[in-house]
């Protein structure tokens, strides 16, 4: 079968090249090209379908929308890898979703998501890409269950040329997101018939290559956001299928299921239909997943397990340590977003956190015993409070051998508190100069970044907030001294006040208005892949006040963002 694997999987690969290469169509089309002629040679060469299908509900419930409302521009989105196999896992089942090798993610901003919509595939992408489509479809099948539960002939007596068409319909639908026209499916049903006769009418041969074309259809590979164009110059409209598609990649991260596109179907994803999914999403395990992922980027503790430590000073951090300080971090956002649904300002100044044998003995409290994780109270005398004080936060925002004041300030003040540092000037080198006598990291940065008026306007900005933690070392563990010299975490920050400590500090951070506002303009880009700008202030306004009078509730803000008009219109398409 290798000559038809390469006949059909170089069509894909062309089809791919030429509607992925630049991201979208620069003709103002969604650059995905999916519509098929009817010849089995020319079957996965697409050439502009209509994008929304042919039976689907347009109405999501926008009329009257403020006319201020500007929401990012439409297009597409490739799906990130996690969200790629999760679908496949959905759609083929685990054995399939194990087979899958999607591209590694590049992030750009912070967010995977704003590569996914910024950056072209380039042409190693692609193959990668029908690598996997073909990995995938050798997997799906030699074990063909969970195909045969969406596609009940194969598998069954009827092997029939028929059953091609209900797998371009049926399967089609589910892994395009949205129904298939006519012509499509003829097309794609056509490569059945010809691999089938290819080999001496196997009809599991003819399921594996369509498997392989529908998977490495962009239609497949990208969320497509293009909504349907309004009379009056207002922003697109999001179609029902685009809706529960954007809607389930959000908070579930993987593909809709069929039951949410067949609500898209019936025109039931108006406002309120679309609370209801919202919420019934939260309540699935994924959604515990697709939180800890947004925190992962936001603390950017994720390539902890590849961040150095010197060996010599600090022998016990290693890949083991790392797994236990990111999923202490795990199990308090869980808790606090999903087992309290309390106010997510609580993960700050939480005094409590979850421990395992590893990290009882690097924060000095009794062990669970080996293997096991158990709740425990941060000692009063460290002054320890919330995140900013996990190992897993410290250890990211520190050098392999010493502290990094300025590091911990600014992610303080950039990622919680959205205020913008400019970056180091290119003309200064930012090394300390070398010392002879004993001194702390403290007394150097203020002797060298805060009297130098080259830098101390903006490391006046940074290193009195990192100053806080210096009583925790470069993997987080609590010290009392450095270089035999007593540590001083006492400092004021322009903007936030005075503090002893890192819990005082925590205090002042949690009040600070800025906290929740930030947070709400975070997930917002997190999960649309589009900064912010000015023209969505005003509804990113409205949903900070939602996000105030709710109590910081974390799963109230996604359910308000995902009804709100930023997250069911979209402009102009890119």
């Amino acid at each position: 079968m290798r000559s038809a694997a390469a006949h059909y999987g170089s069509i894909a690969t062309a089809l791919v090249l030429a509607a992925c290469n630049g991201g979208g169509g620069g003709d103002g089309s969604d650059g995905t090209d999916d519509a098929a002629t009817s010849s089995a040679d020319d079957a996965a060469t697409e050439t502009g379908a209509d994008v929304t299908g042919t039976t689907q509900a347009d109405d999501t419930g926008t009329t009257g929308e403020p006319d201020d409302t500007t929401p990012a521009p439409g297009g597409l989105r490739r799906l990130l890898s996690y969200q790629y196999i999760a679908s496949v896992e959905l759609l083929l089942g685990p054995e399939a979703a194990a087979a899958a090798i999607p591209p590694i993610d590049p992030s750009l901003g912070g967010f995977d998501t704003i590569a996914a919509a910024e950056l072209s595939l380039s042409p190693p992408d692609v193959e990668q890409y029908e690598r996997s489509a073909n990995a995938i479809a050798i997997a799906a099948v030699s074990n063909p269950t969970v195909l045969g539960q969406t596609v009940p002939c194969i598998g069954g007596t009827d092997a029939s040329d028929d059953c091609f068409t209900e797998l371009a319909r049926d399967f089609g639908k589910l892994a395009w997101r949205r129904p298939l026209t006519t012509e499509e499916i003829d097309a794609y049903a056509g490569i059945g018939v010809a691999t089938r006769e290819w080999d001496d009418g196997n009809l599991m041969t003819g399921v594996q290559y369509m498997l392989v074309a529908l998977l490495q259809s962009p239609r497949f590979i990208y969320i497509v956001e293009i909504g349907t164009e309004s009379d009056d110059g207002r922003p697109r409209e999001l179609n029902q299928h685009e809706i529960a598609t954007r809607l389930s990649f959000f908070l579930a991260g993987r593909t809709p299921t069929a039951s949410l596109l067949s609500r898209a179907d019936d025109g039931e994803l108006d406002t309120e239909g679309l609370r209801a999914a919202a919420w019934e999403l939260l309540d699935d395990p994924r959604a515990r997943t697709v939180v800890a992922r947004f925190y992962d980027e936001l603390l950017t503790i994720r390539d902890l397990s590849t961040k150095g430590k010197d060996p010599e000073l600090f022998p016990q951090f290693g890949e083991v340590l790392a797994a236990s300080m990111v999923e202490e971090t795990h199990r308090l956002i869980e808790d606090v977003v999903f087992d309290q649904d309390g106010s997510v300002l609580d993960l700050i100044d939480a005094d409590y956190t979850y421990v395992d044998d590893e990290l009882a003995a690097l924060y000095g409290v009794a062990s669970p015993g080996e293997g096991n994780w158990a709740l425990a109270l941060l000692p009063p005398a460290q002054n320890r409070a919330g995140v900013l004080t996990h190992a897993s936060v410290l250890s990211m925002f520190s050098h392999g051998d010493l502290n990094s004041p300025t590091r911990r300030g600014l992610f303080v003040q950039e990622q919680l508190l959205c205020s913008e540092i400019p970056p180091t000037p290119p003309e200064v080198v930012p090394v300390l100069p070398d010392i002879d006598e004993p001194t702390t990291l403290r007394q150097r940065l203020e002797e060298y970044h805060l009297t130098d008026n080259s830098c101390a306007g903006c490391h006046l900005q940074m290193d009195p907030i990192g100053f806080a933690y210096e009583h925790f070392d470069p993997i987080g563990a609590y010290r009392t001294e450095e270089n035999g010299l007593p540590i001083d975490s006492a400092s004021e920050a322009d903007g936030i006040g005075a503090f002893a400590n890192a819990a005082e500090l925590a205090t002042l951070v949690k009040a600070d208005p800025r906290l929740p506002r930030c947070l709400v303009n975070q997930v917002y880009t997190a999960a649309l892949g589009f900064p912010q700008t000015d023209l969505q202030e005003p509804a990113l306004d409205d949903l900070g006040d939602g996000f105030v009078s709710s109590d910081h509730n974390m799963r109230a803000l996604l359910v308000e963002l995902a009804t709100s008009p930023l997250f069911r219109l979209v402009d102009e398409p890119k």
